[in-house]
């Protein structure tokens, strides 16, 4: 079974699974967190994400709700449902529109694209890459790959595609950039990393 810790941000403590905070550091804070109050506050958090995104987060953005979700609805998808939204959808089963037309495999590539959109970036979608017409670029600004390579160490085949893509890039001298869901979540770090094509 899962070990339970303490909820308090400064505590790391293990504590009882049917407790929330540690009873002797942080009783007072403990009384004054029901479930219900914490279900609030989760989606308080969901709907004003949503007010200001214009979308559900991916739990990776919620990592201060994602806890507390749990301990009180079971699920972070029953937290998001409780909120009035539809859960994101299984990996590759929902494609989505970007707001400059751009057919996007995922939520990850919509948010990307929209950075580009947002910059004024001039990019191409699903580019293919030199000598493999069916293998494509998720996204390309002048002659720089950029992907977004979200399953990496999660799916074998997805890793040798990533292999082969970067092969083809050294074998065909051009920069090829790899995008991270740490890149994105839970904050989004695009100016950092693309900020030079601007």
């Amino acid at each position: 079974m899962p070990k339970n810790f303490c909820r308090h941000p400064d505590c790391n403590k293990q504590i009882p699974r049917d407790q929330f905070y540690c009873p002797q550091t942080h009783g007072a804070f403990s009384r004054k967190r029901t479930p219900e109050s914490l279900k609030k506050e989760v989606l308080g958090k969901i709907r004003r994400f949503n007010r200001l995104n214009g979308r559900i987060p991916a739990k990776k953005e919620m990592y201060d709700a994602y806890g507390k979700a749990r301990d009180v609805f079971g699920t972070w998808n029953k937290a998001v449902e409780a909120a009035g939204f539809q859960t994101n959808p299984v990996m590759f089963a929902k494609k989505y529109v970007a707001r400059d037309g751009h057919k996007c495999d995922s939520l990850a590539e919509k948010i990307i694209d929209e950075w580009f959109l947002s910059k004024g970036i001039s990019h191409k979608r699903s580019v293919p890459y030199p000598e493999y017409n069916k293998l494509t670029c998720d996204f390309v600004v002048n002659k720089t790959f950029i992907e977004f390579f979200g399953l990496k160490g999660e799916l074998r085949e997805y890793d040798r595609t990533v292999s082969l893509k970067r092969k083809l890039s050294r074998k065909h001298r051009f920069k090829l950039i790899e995008l991270k869901p740490t890149h994105l979540f839970p904050k989004n770090k695009l100016d950092q990393v693309l900020g030079f094509l601007v």
